[in-house]
Formats: structure tokens, C-alpha cells, sequence
């Protein structure tokens, strides 16, 4: 078993600048929630907030006037580990990243803003009494699911001559329909109720939801409401190993797939609708000149590794990708 092989892209990408409305910069100053759907491109936004939030404490400690900037603090509910078991599998019952009371009390003493994140069904801010709102990236259902096997495949957690029995059996149906609609609706069947308890979820309770197509732009809004105007990232946790291509699986997994998530495919078709209007009415993306100034927060390609971000130049961002050859790097994530 192969279980910390991870694959990363080996360029830098320097993202969109992003203007946001007053209204939703107001987020950053209270708690936000991240459900972080697997396999839909929330690692990047999980990482950039591991380096905004230590870059911001170090401000907060240095400055001593009453104007003086507030950090953020991030924490991540980590799926528990079990031999064997992939952290991305979720079957019927199973919370993820879901924290005990005692852990959730851990995170309540620290003083908002708070930016908290994991693989786990919405419910967090209820029980942990934050002030905030929850965020989340859905994808299509079968590419988010086929991409899913294939970063358990790469990971040894599944035989290839097992896939159709994990598919129809083993994985939970409906998983983003469930996650978003909360920890109430993570057993038992997944139903129309389900579906609705989701929509409502996201009229009521969450700042945006937006498709997987707009993880840059989301990424690049996110660093905004807690000041980092530029930011620059490799793409983490590619599957570097496939056993099928996610926007063309084979029968009869597609039609598995397809038939076990309509639930998700409903969501997905709704979120892309809402997510343009919030767009729409809150963001407008900015592309970097031709001769940027200033520096970037960037995430570079080992950063999974080595914990470590750094601030560079658009001039030193394309420095290091002429030095590159574009195919991905692997390694074994600590």
C-alpha cells in the first residue's frame, strides 16, 4: 500500500485577483465553516488558509496599536486514520472529519475569526455556537466519484477488480447532497427530504457554494476576506495514478454511479445556477498586468511536504516554472 503517495502539479499558478462586495468581506471577520466535499479541489483553500492564518498571527503579534490587524485562526478536523481505510471513504453512518465535544471545545476558546475546515457534514456551527457561515465546492457526482477510486486506487486502499462492488456497495450514495444537508442525514436513505434539507441548507445557512470549474476564483475570494489580495498555487493532490478518466468512465461504473447520485447531479445543477448569481452580484475578477507588482503568497509544489509557503514575485513564479516541465511531481506526504 502506497498510503501518503501524493502528486502535485510541479507550475504555479498565479490566480485572478478578485474585488468583493462590502457585504461579503464582512465574512472575514466572523467564523466560516469549510465542508470540504472529497475530490472537489478544496485542498488548495485548506492550505492557503494554513499560510495566511500563521502570517497573520505574526502580524497580530507584532503590531501593537488599537487599529492593529486580528488574526485569523484556522484549524482542520482531520479524518481519523484507520488502517486500511481510505480518509476520503465515506460509507453509510461515518462523519469524517467530525470532532468530539471535546475537540470542538478546543477550537470555541479560541476567539473569532475563525476559519475551521474538514472532511464533515455541516452541523459545526450549531453545535459549537460560531457566528458565521458555512462554505463548500461541489462537482459533477460521477467525475468527483470516479475521481475519488481513483486517489483510493493510487493510495492501495482498493484492487481494481474490486471497483464496481466499492461503487455500488461500499461508497455512500448522495455524498455531497448529505454533507451539505448535515450529520442528521448521513445513515439511512437518501431521499427527497434529503435534497430539500440541502437547499435550504444553502439559502439559510452558508456564505456561497460554487462548482469545482471555480475553485480558483473561490480560493482567490476566500484570501481576499482575510486580506491577501495575490495569491499563487500549485495544484495539490492530483491523482497521478488512474484507473479511469473521470469525464469518461466505462459502463457499467458510469451507469453505477449515475443511478446512485441523482441526488448530487440535482445539487450540482443548482449550485452552478446560484453560484453565478452570487458571482454576479459580489465578485469581479481582476487579471494580473503584464507587469505586477508586489509579492504573491504562494504555495509551492512541495508544500505538502515541507509545511512551508513563501512570498514571491510574478517575475519569481515564472522563473520557476521556465525551470519546469510541467508534468507532476510525487512524493510522500507527511
Amino acid at each position: 500500500m502506497q498510503a501518503n503517495t501524493s502528486y502535485t502539479s510541479s507550475t504555479i499558478t498565479m490566480l485572478n485577483s478578485v474585488n468583493v462586495s462590502d457585504e461579503i468581506r464582512k465574512s472575514g471577520q466572523e467564523d466560516i465553516v469549510f465542508i470540504h466535499i472529497p475530490k472537489t479541489g478544496g485542498t488548495n483553500i485548506a492550505c492557503m488558509m494554513k499560510a495566511i492564518s500563521a502570517d497573520s498571527s505574526k502580524a497580530a503579534d507584532s503590531s501593537k496599536g488599537a487599529d492593529s490587524p486580528k488574526a485569523v485562526f484556522n484549524h482542520r478536523f482531520s479524518v481519523k486514520r484507520l488502517e486500511g481505510v481510505s480518509p476520503n471513504l465515506f460509507k453509510r453512518g461515518t462523519m469524517g472529519g467530525y470532532p468530539s465535544q471535546d475537540a470542538l471545545e478546543t477550537v470555541k476558546a479560541h476567539h473569532s475569526p475563525r476559519f475551521i475546515s474538514g472532511h464533515m457534514p455541516t452541523g459545526l456551527i450549531e453545535e459549537g455556537g460560531f457566528k458565521g457561515r458555512y462554505i463548500s465546492l461541489v462537482r459533477k457526482p460521477v467525475e468527483r466519484a470516479v475521481s475519488s477510486i481513483n486517489f483510493d486506487y493510487q493510495r492501495g486502499y482498493i484492487a481494481s477488480k474490486d471497483v464496481e462492488t466499492y461503487a455500488s456497495a461500499t461508497m455512500i450514495d448522495n455524498l455531497q447532497t448529505r454533507l451539505i444537508a448535515g450529520k442528521h442525514h448521513m445513515d439511512g436513505e437518501c431521499t427527497e427530504e434529503t435534497c430539500r434539507a440541502a437547499v435550504s441548507r444553502i439559502k439559510n445557512d452558508f456564505l456561497f457554494v460554487a462548482p469545482t470549474e471555480a475553485t480558483n476564483t473561490v480560493t482567490a475570494l476566500v484570501a481576499t476576506l482575510y486580506g491577501e489580495e495575490k495569491v499563487a498555487s500549485a495544484r495539490f493532490q492530483v491523482t497521478g495514478e488512474k484507473l479511469y478518466n473521470e469525464k469518461s468512465p466505462p459502463e457499467p461504473l458510469k451507469s453505477i454511479l449515475t443511478e446512485r447520485n441523482q441526488f448530487d447531479t440535482r445539487l450540482y445543477d443548482h449550485v452552478v445556477q446560484e453560484w453565478q448569481l452570487f458571482k454576479n452580484s459580489h465578485i469581479t475578477e481582476v487579471q494580473p498586468g503584464s507587469a505586477e507588482e508586489g509579492t504573491y503568497l504562494t504555495l509551492p509544489p512541495d508544500m505538502l511536504m515541507t509545511k512551508e509557503w513563501k512570498r514571491l514575485t510574478a517575475h519569481e513564479i515564472n522563473e520557476h516554472n521556465n525551470k519546469v516541465d510541467g508534468s507532476l511531481m510525487r512524493f510522500r506526504q507527511l
